[in-house]
C-alpha cells in the first residue's frame, strides 16, 4: 500500500502476536461458543485416542495370548442376549463392534464441533469486514487518494479471512493436534516409557524445525497478499476505464500489464507452495524416521517376551495416529503465517487513526447554522509536499453567495475541502458562525452542508434511492418535490420504471446533464444552510448549463453558497469572487469590480471568452 506519507514502514511482529492479537479483537462475543466446541472437540479427541485397543485386544486373541478378565465377561454377557457366538469369535466380534462404535462417535463429535466452531470463524470474519469497512470509511481523503481503490477492496474482502483461517485452520487444528499428541505420549509412556520418549523427541525436532521455516514462510506469504491487491487494483482500474482502453484500443497494452501482475503472483504463490511443501515433507522424513525407531522397538521386546503382540497394534496404531497431528501441527504453522500477512495488511488499516477526527472536547451542533463562514489565516500544506494554500483570509455572510476561481493547481478545491473538514488547515483556521469548526463534531458540521460535486456519484439504485442518499429518512413526496426543484421530473417521468428505474453503475443509463441534475436533487433534498458546487456545469452543453443553472439559482435561495469554477460566466451573480494563484489571494471582490482593473480575472475573463450565458439570461 502506498502511504499518504514517506515514513518507513514499521518492523512487523512476529506471526504469533499478530495472530493473537487479531483473536483479541474479535473473539468478543464467542467464547462461550468456542468454550463449546472447544470442550466438543477435547472430548472427540478423548474417545479417538481408544481408536487402537480393540486391535490389540483382537490381536491378542488371534495369537492365543492373555486376554484381560473385562474383555471375556463382557463377550459372555453379550452373548446372551445377542447373536455374536461364543468364546473367542464372540470376544473378537465385540471388540469389532466397539471399534465401530468408537468411530462412529469420533465421527458425530468431530462433525458438531466443526459446525460450532466454523460458525464461530465466519461470525468473527463478518465481524471484522464491517470493522475494516468501517474504519476506511472514516479515514481523510489523504489516505483514499494515497491508496488503490483496488488494494482497499481487497483488505475488506480477502485479507479480513486471515481470523478464519488463523482460528479454523491454525488455533483450532492446532490445539487439537498439542492434546492429540499429549495423549498419545502418555499412553506411550505408561505402556513402554522409552517410546514415549521416542514421541517426545520428535516433538521436539518438529518445533525447531518450524521456528526455522517461519520467516522465510511468513515473507513470501507477505509478497503473495501484496501482489494479489495489486492483481485486483489492476483489473479493477481498467475495467472502471473500459470505454476509454476500448476506444484508444489498449486491450493488448492492459492484457500485458495484467499478466505481468498476475505472472508476478504466480511466480511467488509457487515459492510458497515449494516451500510449504518442502517443509510438510520434511516433517513426513521426520514421522517416517520416527515410525521405524518406534516399531524396532516394539518388535524386538515382542521377540524378547517383554510385550504381546497386540502390544506391537497397539504402538503402531498410535505412531500411525501420531502422524495425523504432527502434520496438522506442521500445517498450522504454515498456516498462521500465511494468514498473519493478511492479519498485517488488516492492522495497518485499523492502526490509522481518522483524521481529522472529532476533537475531545467536540460539541454538536444544536441548531441548524446561519451559515456565517470565515477563513483567518489559513494554510495548508499535503504530508511531505509544499504548502498549497498560504494565509487565505476570507469572509462569507450568512446567505450570501462566495466564488472561488483561479487556474487549474491554484489550490480551489483544497481551500473549499477544509469547510466539510476533509482536511484540517496547518495553519489558521475555518470558522462557522463565529464558532472554530474542529470544535464542532464532524457529524454535526457535515450536516450543515450539501456538496454538488464535478463529477456526480451515482449508485447502482433507484433513481428514488440515489436522490434519497442524501437523506434516508425522506418520504416519497419529499423525493418528488426535490426532483421537481433540480429540474429532474421531466426525464425521470420519461424512464421505464421512473422513480424505480435502476440506474445502473455510475448512473451509465443516464446523460450527463441528467446526473447532474439528481446531484441538484440530492442537495435540494438535504436542505442544508451551506452549499458547495464543485464545478456544477462542466462538460455540460450551453442549452444544458442553461436549464441547470436556473436549478441552481433555486437552490441558492437563503443559503450560504461556495462555488469552484473555471467557466467565469457562470459566477459573475457572486457576491464575492475570490481568485487563487499559486494557493495565495492575488484579488477580491464583485465581478464588476474585479473587470475594472487590470488583473488576473479579467484577463482570465477576456481569454475564456465572456460572451455565454449568464445566470441572469438563463433565468
Amino acid at each position: 500500500m502506498t502511504a499518504a506519507d514517506a515514513s518507513p514502514r514499521p518492523q512487523r511482529p512476529r506471526a504469533l502476536a499478530v495472530t493473537f492479537r487479531l483473536l483479541k479483537v474479535c473473539m468478543q462475543g464467542e467464547w462461550l461458543r468456542t468454550v463449546l466446541g472447544g470442550a466438543l472437540m477435547l472430548v472427540g479427541t478423548g474417545v479417538s485416542l481408544l481408536q487402537p485397543w480393540p486391535m490389540k485386544y483382537i490381536v491378542n486373541i488371534v495369537a492365543a495370548d492373555h486376554i484381560p478378565h473385562f474383555v471375556t465377561s463382557a463377550a459372555r454377557k453379550a452373548g446372551a442376549v445377542l447373536p455374536i457366538g461364543h468364546g473367542a469369535i464372540a470376544q473378537i466380534t465385540l471388540l469389532c463392534g466397539a471399534l465401530l462404535l468408537i468411530s462412529l462417535i469420533s465421527a458425530g463429535i468431530t462433525v458438531l464441533s466443526t459446525w460450532v466452531l466454523i460458525g464461530v470463524g465466519l461470525r468473527m470474519v463478518y465481524r471484522l469486514r464491517c470493522r475494516v469497512f468501517d474504519h476506511l470509511q472514516n479515514l481523510s481523503p489523504a489516505f483514499h487518494d494515497a491508496t488503490t481503490v483496488g488494494d482497499s477492496l481487497y483488505r475488506v474482502t480477502w485479507d479480513t479471512y486471515s481470523i478464519q483461517s488463523i482460528f479454523n485452520e491454525g488455533l483450532i487444528p492446532g490445539v487439537t493436534a498439542a492434546v492429540t499428541l499429549a495423549g498419545i505420549a502418555v499412553v506411550m509412556i505408561g505402556e513402554q516409557w522409552t517410546l514415549g520418549a521416542v514421541t517426545c523427541v520428535i516433538g521436539a525436532l518438529l518445533m525447531v524445525f518450524l521456528r526455522r521455516i517461519e520467516k522465510p514462510t511468513t515473507q513470501l506469504s507477505m509478497r503473495v497478499h501484496e501482489n494479489e491487491s495489486s492483481v485486483s487494483t489492476r483489473a479493477e482500474q481498467t475495467l472502471a476505464g473500459i470505454r476509454t482502453v476500448q476506444s484508444f484500443g489498449r486491450e493488448n497494452h492492459e492484457s500485458s500489464r495484467f499478466a505481468r501482475q498476475a505472472g508476478e503472483s504466480l511466480k511467488n504463490n509457487l515459492r510458497l507452495t515449494l516451500l510449504q511443501t518442502a517443509g510438510q515433507s520434511a516433517v513426513g522424513v521426520l514421522f517416517a524416521v520416527g515410525t521405524v525407531v518406534v516399531v524396532w522397538l516394539t518388535a524386538r521386546r515382542v521377540i524378547d517376551g517383554q510385550l504381546s503382540p497386540g502390544d506391537v497394534v497397539l504402538m503402531v496404531g498410535y505412531i500411525a495416529m501420531l502422524f495425523k497431528p504432527l502434520e496438522s501441527l506442521a500445517y498450522t504453522a504454515t498456516s498462521l503465517q500465511s494468514s498473519a500477512a493478511g492479519a498485517y495488511r488488516v492492522f495497518e488499516i485499523l492502526d490509522r487513526h481518522p483524521d481529522p477526527a472529532d476533537a475531545p472536547m467536540a460539541q454538536p451542533l444544536k441548531t441548524a447554522a446561519r451559515g456565517r463562514i470565515e477563513y483567518r489565516h489559513v494554510g495548508f500544506a499535503y504530508p511531505s509536499r509544499q504548502p498549497v494554500l498560504h494565509d487565505i483570509n476570507i469572509k462569507v455572510p450568512a446567505g450570501s453567495s462566495l466564488a472561488i476561481v483561479g487556474p487549474s493547481g491554484a489550490g480551489k478545491s483544497t481551500c473549499v475541502s477544509l469547510l466539510p473538514r476533509f482536511y484540517d488547515p496547518t495553519e489558521g483556521a475555518v470558522y462557522l458562525d463565529g464558532v472554530d469548526i474542529r470544535s464542532i463534531t464532524l457529524a454535526s458540521l457535515r450536516a450543515q452542508i450539501a456538496i454538488v460535486p464535478q463529477e456526480p456519484v451515482l449508485f447502482d439504485a433507484t433513481v428514488g434511492e440515489n436522490i434519497a442518499y442524501s437523506s434516508p429518512r425522506a418520504h416519497d413526496a419529499d423525493i418528488q418535490s426535490a426532483a421537481a426543484a433540480a429540474g429532474a421530473i421531466d426525464f425521470i417521468n420519461r424512464l421505464p420504471d421512473g422513480m424505480h428505474t435502476r440506474i445502473g453503475e455510475r448512473g451509465v443509463m443516464l446523460s450527463g446533464g441528467e446526473k447532474q441534475r439528481l446531484s441538484l436533487a440530492r442537495a435540494f433534498l438535504r436542505d442544508a444552510p451551506i452549499i458547495i458546487l464543485d464545478e456544477p456545469t462542466t462538460g455540460l452543453d450551453a442549452r444544458t448549463e442553461a436549464g441547470l443553472l436556473s436549478a441552481l439559482q433555486r437552490l441558492m435561495q437563503g443559503r450560504t453558497t461556495i462555488i469552484i469554477s473555471h467557466q467565469l460566466h457562470t459566477v459573475e451573480f457572486a457576491d464575492q469572487i475570490v481568485v487563487l494563484d499559486h494557493g495565495r489571494m492575488v484579488e477580491c471582490g464583485r465581478h464588476n469590480e474585479l473587470m475594472e482593473v487590470p488583473g488576473l480575472y479579467r484577463s482570465m475573463y477576456q481569454l475564456r471568452g465572456g460572451a455565454h450565458h449568464t445566470l441572469a439570461e438563463a433565468l
